[in-house]
């Protein structure tokens, strides 16, 4: 084998080790369907509209693993998904927009770069498909305002997702 090729086993060997190790996350085909990514979903608020809620209200994944976050919102109202810690604590591949709920749902729009506080319509959902780089845990927020002046945050839309 020449110098060249002992040079690219080496490095292909290495990055598989690291890969194996949880030191680099493994990248997926880009197809949620391929086996690789876990899809998780999010619900906001409720479809006969009496709770502000998220569920459910406690997530926990494994840091290094691939996920689809699929956060839908089947009420009549706006709500939001912030969560910064776990922005900032997580390798973002993509945000896609969607135009309805479930598995009909097509994209819309693409988010680049980080997810920071997403308003989702109703009927409407996004997929966020990330790597959890740094175990903790994560508030879940929704700080839209109700008629009411306060918050939906302050009327119990809290939720946690914790990576282990």
């Amino acid at each position: 084998m020449s110098e060249t090729g002992v040079r690219v086993a080496f490095v292909a060997l290495a990055v598989f080790g690291y890969m194996t190790l949880g030191l680099i996350p493994a990248q997926a085909s880009g197809d949620e369907k391929d086996g690789l990514t876990q899809r998780v979903v999010l619900t906001l608020g409720s479809e006969d509209n009496k709770k502000h809620l998220f569920h459910p209200e406690r997530l926990i994944l494994k840091a290094r693993e691939r996920y689809t976050l699929v956060i839908e919102n089947p009420s009549f109202e706006v709500h939001e998904f912030d969560s910064p810690g776990l922005v900032e604590a997580a390798w973002s591949s993509s945000v896609k927009v969607l135009d309805g709920i479930g598995e009909t749902a097509l994209p819309v729009a693409k988010i680049v770069g980080k997810l920071a506080e997403v308003e989702i319509f109703p009927g409407s959902s996004i997929e966020w498909t990330f790597v959890p780089i740094v175990t903790g845990s994560y508030d879940v927020l929704c700080d839209i305002e109700d008629q009411s002046g306060k918050t939906h945050t302050e009327m119990g839309m809290k939720g946690t997702i914790v990576v282990e």
